[in-house]
């Protein structure tokens, strides 16, 4: 099953070139884009649904520590104390949202990404994916400042890697990522940025 959907999508990609001259690289990424672009209706609830529970749980962080270093002989009590603070708070210990999202979108990302690294095999575009790397890191590091989400590590992690990966892998997964970061920015766009997630300093005690 699994080759089956991403051989459709390998095809699909053919004829998305056909389509727009013969190219190939046009393809990919207008194929890629518009698949990102429509799971936007669906990840963006999600997305703003993981950052409310974002800013109640960094909150929550002094008063876990807390708990962590009163109960850490007694994992049970622990356990029940965490549990009752998040209900409390009316959040759940899991980001469910975070976690649906990307039981949604991983699977298909992955297919699409195979699907470009087999089309592209065997053709100019194996190879020369540093440029398109580097603008797809550019775009990664907007979109995740746009997001509020991004501490200096990860800023320089979704700057670096499509950078490394587009270098690896060649042009053609080059446009998958250029592709891929700006749908996510558009969706960063529409979610807009209502406020970054900020870390609680925790209270001496």
């Amino acid at each position: 099953m699994w080759s089956a959907f991403v051989s459709s999508l390998e095809r699909l990609l053919h004829q998305a070139g056909d389509a727009l001259g013969g190219s190939l690289a046009l393809g990919i990424f207008v194929t890629v884009l518009a698949i990102r672009l429509l799971l936007i209706p669906i990840m963006l609830p999600l997305a703003r649904k993981t950052r409310a529970h974002q800013r109640v749980a960094v909150t929550l962080k002094p008063r876990i520590k807390e708990l962590n270093r009163e109960l850490k002989d007694e994992p049970g009590q622990l356990n029940r104390a965490l549990k009752a603070l998040h209900q409390e708070a009316g959040i759940s210990m899991v980001d469910k949202a975070g976690l649906l999202g990307a039981l949604i979108q991983i699977p298909i990302l992955i297919a699409l990404f195979q699907a470009v690294f087999h089309v592209s095999e065997g053709t100019p575009l194996a190879a020369g994916g540093l440029l398109l790397g580097v603008l797809a890191g550019a775009i990664s590091v907007l979109g995740t400042v746009l997001g509020g989400q991004g501490g200096p590590v990860l800023l320089a992690i979704s700057g670096i890697l499509p950078i490394g990966i587009g270098a690896w892998l060649g042009a053609g997964i080059g446009y998958y990522l250029l592709a891929f970061y700006s749908g996510s920015l558009v969706q960063s766009l529409l979610m807009g940025r209502t406020g970054a997630v900020e870390e609680v300093p925790a209270q001496k005690v």
